[in-house]
């Protein structure tokens, strides 16, 4: 099989932007057959309980957690490029991390409105803005979402100068070395989004964004590695703001597919690689 895509959606805004996407977003993966997980703020999935328990029953979409009130775990420094403007900045931008005692009670909450609007808590967790090196300094981070019960997290989301691409050199990994063995990384590949595209990417050439995807789609499939990709949900409250987003990222699932690429939902993809994990550990012991 040539590549794997695990797409994750941040529905975060907890606004009609994510009411948009619980409707336009869902015939669209509908319409291209295609899996998908949805990673939801607390206050999102309190604020439209109705709508994502709909979601909840959908044989293509599935939801995780993304804080309750997207807040973040580590601070993240950007070194914005010579020549561009990020966030607003032209040369370093800061947005500080919290500290432990309201992460802990971010979590909580987050869980407990899954629970109450879902029935369950969420065993996958996207940490806002996500950081270089995702949550491998900070094994007091780990421990803090080991205890709320998360399973896999999309974390790892920027390069060493806190912007993007992230280089597909680095794959998913599980959190051996700092004690969390069980705790899957699936890092976010590439550029976090069209508008992380627009801050970072090599305009020079006249390539769009969609033109970027293909191109990394190519690599996925030829060097058969994983693609943890990201997008959002911002301006989508109408289906023409939707279409904004659609139109490409419906010409690049397509494309994709049509290389032969699969698409797995998160915990399919967790559940594989911790089966392909003990399996190869079985096998060692064998030796």
């Amino acid at each position: 099989m040539p590549g794997t895509i695990v797409l994750g959606v941040d529905v975060e805004t907890a606004s009609e932007d994510s009411l948009g996407y619980t409707k336009y977003g869902a015939e669209m993966y509908h319409e291209l057959d295609c899996p998908v997980t949805w990673f939801l703020t607390g206050k999102t999935l309190e604020k439209y309980p109705k709508e994502f328990q709909s979601i909840e029953k959908d044989k293509f979409i599935e939801l995780q957690a993304h804080t309750y009130d997207h807040i973040l775990l580590k601070t993240v420094l950007i070194k914005v490029p010579k020549g561009r403007v990020v966030h607003g900045k032209k040369d370093w931008f800061i947005n500080p991390g919290s500290n432990l005692e309201d992460i802990e009670k971010d979590l909580t909450k987050c869980q407990q409105v899954f629970k109450d609007v879902l029935g369950r808590t969420a065993v996958g967790l996207t940490t806002p803005w996500g950081y270089y090196r995702g949550l491998a300094d900070r094994p007091d981070l780990l421990e803090i979402v080991d205890r709320h019960g998360f399973k896999f997290l999309r974390g790892f989301a920027r390069d060493e100068n806190d912007g993007n691409p992230v280089p597909f050199e680095w794959q998913p990994f599980f959190y051996e070395v700092q004690g969390y063995p069980h705790i899957l990384e699936f890092m976010i590949h590439g550029f976090q989004d069209d508008f992380y595209w627009e801050f970072f990417g090599d305009h020079s050439t006249g390539e769009t964004y969609a033109d970027c995807l293909k191109r990394l789609a190519q690599k996925v499939a030829k060097e058969n590695i994983i693609w943890s990709m990201a997008s959002h949900d911002h301006w989508c409250r109408s289906k023409e703001g939707f279409e904004k987003k659609g139109v490409w990222l419906r010409e690049f699932i397509k494309f994709a597919k049509g290389i032969g690429i699969r698409f797995l939902r998160a915990s399919e993809f967790y559940e594989e690689m911790t089966k392909s994990k003990s399996e190869a550990r079985n096998t060692k012991s064998e030796v």
